[in-house]
């Protein structure tokens, strides 16, 4: 009666999400079509969009680093609530975890590809590497971070029986992983930490801010991943398990936002014109909205509220994880477009100087940057949508 009564509770798990499969699959290919065009005119006609040479990363920089912050940050996370936290119900959640980093890794590296100005030069990176340079490393990190979660998904390809009999190298391959992500993230960080002609990038606490905020975005998307797929469906563990998470997930928020805060006063402060220009910008610019609605909003207000006041309902649990990632996915952006959008103090005359229409520090996305993005969106959905059908589902039916 009481397993009866559960199950009532709490559907159980599905393991066979035919239609599921179909509607992501049919999504992935619409999102492939849409932006098809924007890849078009990024290879063939160079179309770089609304850049300019005082502006030259925009949306798809600020999209790359928030993927980079969920797959790194996903696996972080997992690890720290799978094996000091001792979070049993996230046992079996591994191989969906390694599946959706590898997919936003993907995503990552199309879109930053895009960015580059010859993207089919990637080879020379490899080839001819410069290792004084921080975009050395954060590629051959990238690359080598992919191997290792490509090698830990094909042992749950293979089956129970296969990750059971090489569990050791498998934990050996996830102890690697953590400093390599770790890693990954300080280079980014410092990429552009050290950049000394912009000075609201310019800081040593740069990369720690980068580390957080991978740390939260990241934390987000594993109790979604959770609630989704979780194979504990069904169980009394399955709900108990995401209370937990969502309790990391309040404390996590609320440390990170104090840590933005933080950061906020000590470039208002002192008020130096080359720090604080940046600052205003993301305040009271443009897209002030961006900021004050989207993410502090609807990204940082609501879920707090959820997870304050509803914590133990897993219909609030989603809604705080979904309007986290929709709020966090303007926190990249607007850290690196206010950085590029206005001229040094010491420079303030140029934009008089010259006129052009790529000598400007006004930046606003064309509709085929979206398209780009979207792309980079359809390919991250259509991995995760295939290797789901045919590795993890497969591998959760053994355990049931």
């Amino acid at each position: 009666m009481a397993s009866t009564a559960t199950a009532t509770a709490v559907p159980g798990p599905r393991l066979n999400r035919t239609i599921d499969y179909r509607i992501s699959l049919t999504l992935a290919f619409i999102a492939l079509l849409f932006g098809a065009y924007g890849v078009l005119r990024v290879l063939v006609f160079k179309d770089h969009g609304a850049l300019t040479s005082y502006v030259p990363w925009g949306l798809w920089v600020g999209v790359y680093v928030f993927l980079v912050w969920l797959e790194v940050g996903m696996i972080l996370t997992y690890f720290l609530l799978r094996r000091f936290m001792q979070i049993e119900g996230l046992r079996l959640l591994a191989p969906v975890a390694m599946l959706a980093a590898i997919s936003a890794l993907l995503g990552a590296l199309f879109v930053i590809g895009m960015d580059l100005g010859h993207p089919f030069r990637f080879w020379k990176a490899y080839l001819q590497p410069n290792f004084g340079s921080l975009m050395s490393w954060m590629i051959w990190l990238h690359t080598l971070y992919l191997v290792i979660l490509t090698a830990e998904l094909f042992a749950y390809f293979r089956g129970k029986n296969y990750v059971d009999r090489w569990k050791i190298y498998l934990n050996f391959l996830t102890y690697i992983s953590i400093p390599i992500g770790v890693l990954l993230i300080a280079v980014i960080g410092g990429l552009f930490g050290v950049v000394a002609a912009r000075p609201f990038w310019n800081a040593s606490v740069l990369p720690l801010m980068f580390f957080i905020a991978s740390l939260v975005a990241g934390l987000g998307l594993l109790t979604l991943l959770h609630l989704l797929f979780s194979p504990t469906r069904g169980t009394p563990q399955y709900k108990a398990t995401a209370i937990q998470m969502a309790r990391v997930f309040l404390a996590a928020i609320i440390i990170g936002l104090i840590a933005s805060l933080a950061n906020g006063l000590v470039i208002a402060y002192p008020n130096v014109p080359a720090h604080a220009e940046g600052l205003k910008l993301v305040l009271f610019g443009p897209y002030w909205w961006t900021i004050w609605i989207v993410h502090l909003g609807i990204g940082v207000l609501v879920p707090l509220l959820l997870l304050s006041f509803w914590r133990t309902r897993l219909l609030a649990i989603g809604a705080a994880s979904i309007c986290y990632l929709i709020g966090f996915t303007m926190v990249p952006v607007n850290i690196i477009i206010p950085g590029l959008a206005y001229p040094m103090p010491t420079m303030e005359g140029i934009k008089e100087a010259f006129y052009h229409s790529k000598l400007t520090f006004d930046y606003t996305p064309m509709f085929m940057e979206w398209q780009v993005v979207v792309f980079a969106v359809g390919i991250s959905l259509l991995v995760f949508t295939v290797g789901y059908r045919f590795i993890v589902e497969p591998y959760l039916r053994e355990h049931h």
